[in-house]
């Protein structure tokens, strides 16, 4: 272990301690493109992988259902809550939330929220 590595260890700074162990220890792991056909041959040449999924695919997605078909008419969702949320409780999520934490389902961070204004 070098002096930079020792003094990351040591400097109380726990994402990039965890970073330079996992660099350290981790070994990058390659992924297979060999698939299976219908017959169990195993294929590995692009285009037959293509076309193997491609078939794969539109058999899955076109299967006829024997199922009572009224089960899938879902009627929408209404609006049960009466109360419409407050700027305040807003206002105080945004405030709380913590830092260095990843992105949501909409991909910006909780940092970008909080530094940013009102429009």
């Amino acid at each position: 272990m070098n002096l930079k590595q020792q003094w990351l260890l040591n400097a109380h700074s726990s994402k990039k301690a965890y970073q330079l162990v996992k660099d350290l220890t981790c070994t990058e792991q390659g992924h297979t493109t060999i698939i299976q056909n219908k017959e169990v041959k195993c294929l590995n040449e692009e285009q037959h992988t293509l076309k193997q999924w491609t078939e794969y695919c539109s058999e899955l997605y076109k299967a006829k259902t024997t199922r009572n078909p009224e089960v899938l008419n879902v009627p929408p969702a209404t609006n049960t809550d009466d109360h419409p949320i407050l700027r305040q409780e807003v206002e105080a999520a945004i405030k709380a939330l913590k830092k260095g934490k990843s992105a949501g389902i909409n991909n910006i961070p909780g940092e970008l929220v909080q530094a940013g204004r009102e429009a």
